[in-house]
């Protein structure tokens, strides 16, 4: 049985089966080359037609058009943010922002160091923030009070520096009591 026999069995609807379906397809793909010239004008035709009918909603799904909302929204949002800035900013900055700033000696310093990479001026400050961001304190006093205890403390430990080594002698020799304590267990 040849494979023309076997697509004349498979029923298909309007072309009545399979082998007549594949023949009228080849046939017309043959000729299609001589209408590639009219895909632009019917797509366009078709666009004409079609593009009205399809709803806003689904453009804005498929990307075609942007988001009113979205774009009402960010509007919103910018327009209550230059708000609440121009409330914030003091009148007389705004008032004064086109006068010029006299800088000292010593700004101009720290800005061509800072233009230099040299940053050991905010080294303190960074201390701060970073010690702040990792106790998750927001009072910046209770931060200086414990960095002052901490140094404090410092100083302590290198002030009984001294007197450690002394102690560790001292040390020594109870850890010779112990060993004459662990005998005596020994010895029972």
């Amino acid at each position: 049985m040849s494979f023309s026999a076997v697509l004349r069995q498979i029923p298909l609807p309007i072309f009545g089966n399979a082998n007549l379906a594949i023949q009228f397809t080849s046939k017309i793909a043959r000729k299609a080359p001589n209408y590639a010239g009219w895909l632009v004008p019917l797509g366009v035709g078709g666009a004409w037609f079609i593009w009205p009918a399809v709803s806003d909603e689904s453009k804005v799904f498929l990307g075609l058009l942007p988001d009113p909302e979205a774009t009402k929204a960010a509007a919103e949002l910018a327009e209550g943010l230059n708000k609440s800035m121009a409330d914030e900013m003091d009148q007389d900055a705004i008032d004064n922002a086109h006068k010029r700033i006299d800088s000292t000696e010593e700004d101009i310093e720290k800005h061509l160091k800072r233009l230099r990479g040299d940053y050991s001026d905010l080294h303190t400050q960074w201390e701060r923030s970073t010690v702040a961001s990792l106790m998750m304190l927001d009072d910046e006093e209770e931060v200086d009070e414990e960095e002052e205890e901490d140094d404090e403390d410092d100083d302590e430990e290198d002030e009984e520096g001294g007197d450690e080594e002394s102690d560790e002698g001292g040390e020594e020799k109870g850890g010779d009591d112990d060993d004459d304590e662990d005998d005596d267990d020994d010895e029972e």
